[in-house]
């Protein structure tokens, strides 16, 4: 069962809002020029698997091991403000 409703070249200049939070909720648009079909907007395709993020925190153990040495970097921009004049 298609949901597909049209537009025509018109409609869309003008109110491209409206046709684009209808082509959001799922509708397929075709639009028209005097009366015949030339292009049908739809919903993009999802990905239904996001991509894999990079394990920053595995990498930051193999590098460090544990915790870095010495002060974190919030605490020395902390000193270095009240040092400026």
């Amino acid at each position: 069962m298609s949901n597909m409703k049209t537009a025509t070249v018109r409609e869309v200049q003008h109110n491209l809002k409206n046709v684009l939070q209808r082509v959001e909720r799922g509708e397929s648009v075709t639009i028209t020029r005097r009366g015949r079909a030339i292009a049908t907007l739809g919903p993009a395709q999802r990905d239904s698997q996001a991509p894999p993020w990079p394990d920053f925190m595995g990498r930051l153990a193999s590098i460090w091991g544990g915790k870095p040495a010495g002060k974190p970097a919030s605490q020395l921009l902390i000193e270095h403000r009240h040092e400026r004049p």
